[in-house]
């Protein structure tokens, strides 16, 4: 495990001033990668991308953004729960990865004491989704694969037992970030939870390895559907070329790509950000190359729900203050 900047000099090119800057992001944002992650790079590429998604910059120091845009913690009525759309709910079990993304969009729990999810709060969040009928319910973190098994499993088959449960949805980054953390042991676990599926987060073809489509094949022969979540992220993937390589691989390998969001406007975060026209020309051009199947809704991700935006007739407008998006009588304001 790599967790300080030393660690990363053997991966990545790195030039003096870049490691000076990154000291300064560190006391306020930690630093955590796998080895096999980072092994990823192309240490002759200063620019590289899998050295973007985890190398502290500077400009995380720049931003003046939220921590917590989309109201998370407030529409918490359990703790380690949020329930923001009615008949979902997500429940947060660790604020621990074994990979720290720069783009997190919880980046605010970096800065939290670890925490685990318990039996006791389990159970508490269970009766609040037996109560209210929930549908479906994720499960994300941090990387929720990385608690305990003997959580994990606690956790799966107690959601399994209840009757208005359908879906269950892991967030997990372990195929793309750590594919030898995820155990057969935990492949069983939520293979006896039926409802499971498992949504991952490949965001640049360099991630799709050898190991990463073992671990999809192995997830898919558990009978636990695949699907993807890409973010679009300036200076790692945005442009159609790129994406068209991502997309038409994890086809290949099939996994579903579904989303591809705008990057999150949180604090340390939104210097990935592009326009939101940048990412419609791109869902354009993709649409023109690329099948149904293998091309993801472009979405963006706000304090009411995500609003999906189609490259004809999408709804916004953009003045002095950002861009205007309404979803029903709501008009929301991002920058």
């Amino acid at each position: 495990m790599l967790s300080t900047l030393n660690d990363f000099k053997q991966y990545f090119y790195l030039e003096k001033e870049e490691i000076e800057e990154a000291e300064k992001v560190t006391t306020v944002f930690p630093v955590r990668c796998t080895e096999y992650y980072a092994s990823l790079a192309d240490k002759s590429n200063p620019e590289d991308p899998i050295k973007k998604t985890v190398f502290p910059n500077i400009k995380e120091l720049k931003n003046t953004l939220p921590d917590d845009p989309f109201k998370e913690e407030v529409q918490s009525p359990v703790p380690g729960l949020t329930h923001k759309y009615p008949d979902r709910v997500l429940i947060v079990t660790t604020n621990y990865c074994p990979v720290l993304c720069r783009f997190c969009m919880r980046k605010r729990n970096w800065k939290k004491q670890f925490f685990i999810i318990t039996k006791e709060q389990i159970d508490e969040i269970i009766k609040y989704i037996k109560a209210t009928k929930i549908r479906d319910v994720l499960i994300s973190g941090g990387e929720p694969l990385t608690i305990p098994d003997e959580i994990l499993e606690y956790l799966i088959l107690k959601l399994k037992e209840i009757e208005t449960v359908e879906i269950v949805r892991i967030g997990s980054r372990l195929p793309v970030v750590a594919p030898n953390l995820l155990t057969e042991k935990k492949i069983k676990i939520l293979e006896k939870g039926e409802k499971v599926w498992l949504n991952t987060h490949f965001n640049h073809p360099a991630e799709i390895t050898k190991s990463s489509k073992e671990a999809v094949k192995r997830l898919l022969k558990a009978g636990i559907p695949v699907n993807n979540q890409t973010v679009l992220l300036k200076g790692i993937n945005n442009n159609g070329e790129t994406l068209y390589k991502l997309f038409s691989t994890l086809q290949k390998i099939k996994v579903r790509p579904y989303y591809l969001f705008r990057c999150d406007p949180v604090n340390g975060v939104f210097h990935f950000a592009t326009s939101i026209e940048e990412g419609l020309e791109i869902m354009r051009n993709l649409k023109k190359r690329l099948s149904p199947l293998a091309l993801p809704y472009y979405a963006v991700d706000t304090c009411k729900g995500k609003i999906i935006l189609f490259p004809e007739g999408a709804k916004y407008k953009k003045d002095e203050k950002g861009y205007q998006l309404k979803i029903g009588n709501f008009r929301i304001s991002l920058p």
